[in-house]
């Protein structure tokens, strides 16, 4: 064999690994691709998600990559962008930690032919294709509405935030606060602690607030980590003071069930996942994405827990 022949050989064999690295592939027939679901911070209220983003890829036989930082911290979920995007997955969910910090690289992957949506919450000044999630500003609205009817329009509330960088944290308080200003001027938020996403802080914080102020009212909950915070502090102190926090977590439906936790307004994160999929998939094949899919919300209270969270 001569060195040119040698050489063609070679090129030959290394099409297929140069293709694989482009995007998607061709397996038995079938059209494969890697797409990666990156969240704010790794927590169990992303677990449906995770289920719905993983059975709609291993009906398509596409990969699915999992991530996200261990707290919410901006700068790792940008290496984790960062990373995918060396890698050339074909496609990308994110829920940004903090928006304009994220949006450059969201912009960077688009230009690199990376189809991007956001999810949970956006970044709606980026190039992303669309969002996934929740209308938080109705979120928050719903919220308000529920605490000003269980404090008759009246009373003292402690405010446990998440991370205060999320927009979509930003947009359930401001709903909060806009119903309390408009509707009920009798309620006042008298302190308000940022938890991080940390269950630990988040703790801490609420333990702290009810001690500065034991004559408080109520206690709203922005994020995920506050509803098991109150729950473990009110029976440690004996409390059942009027709770309202948002998602649903195991702790939090069994907060329900027991008591401490009087409201939580649930979303739908296994649709979340299967959408992902179905965007992400449509995207890369040309095909348009709606700017904004609302999975809607669930209000959940002791009269209706057992029906939507049957027992197991």
């Amino acid at each position: 064999m001569n060195r040119k022949a040698g050489i063609f050989i070679v090129l030959l064999l290394l099409l297929p690994l140069a293709a694989g690295f482009a995007g998607g592939q061709k397996q038995g027939g079938a059209q494969t691709r890697t797409f990666a679901v990156i969240y704010p911070v790794i927590h169990p209220v992303f677990e449906p998600c995770s289920r719905g983003a993983e059975e709609a890829a291993a009906k398509l036989g596409y990969k699915v990559i999992i991530n996200g930082p261990v707290t919410a911290d901006v700068n790792q979920q940008i290496q984790i962008m960062e990373n995918l995007i060396a890698q050339k997955v074909d496609g990308i969910a994110i829920g940004p930690t903090e928006s304009t910090a994220l949006t450059p690289l969201i912009n960077r992957a688009m230009a690199q032919g990376i189809q991007v949506i956001c999810f949970d919450t956006d970044a709606p000044e980026s190039r992303r294709l669309g969002y996934i999630g929740t209308d938080h500003d109705k979120f928050g609205l719903h919220m308000g509405e529920v605490l000003g009817t269980i404090l008759n329009g009246k009373g003292k509330v402690l405010v446990s935030m998440g991370v205060p960088t999320q927009l979509n944290l930003q947009q359930r308080l401001n709903g909060v606060k806009q119903v309390v200003a408009e509707k009920y001027p009798g309620i006042s938020f008298i302190d308000e602690q940022t938890g991080e996403g940390d269950p630990n802080k988040t703790l801490a914080n609420i333990e702290n607030m009810v001690n500065a102020h034991p004559d408080f009212d109520a206690l709203i909950g922005i994020d995920a980590a506050a509803g098991p915070a109150a729950a473990i502090v009110w029976k440690a102190k004996g409390l059942k003071k009027p709770t309202i926090v948002g998602d649903d977590t195991e702790d939090i439906i069994q907060g329900v069930r027991d008591g401490y936790i009087t409201y939580t307004i649930a979303q739908n994160q296994y649709v979340w996942g299967q959408k992902i999929i179905e965007e992400l998939k449509d995207a890369c094949e040309g095909k348009s994405v709606p700017a904004f899919f609302d999975a809607g919300t669930r209000a959940v209270s002791l009269e209706n827990v057992d029906k939507d969270y049957p027992k197991k």
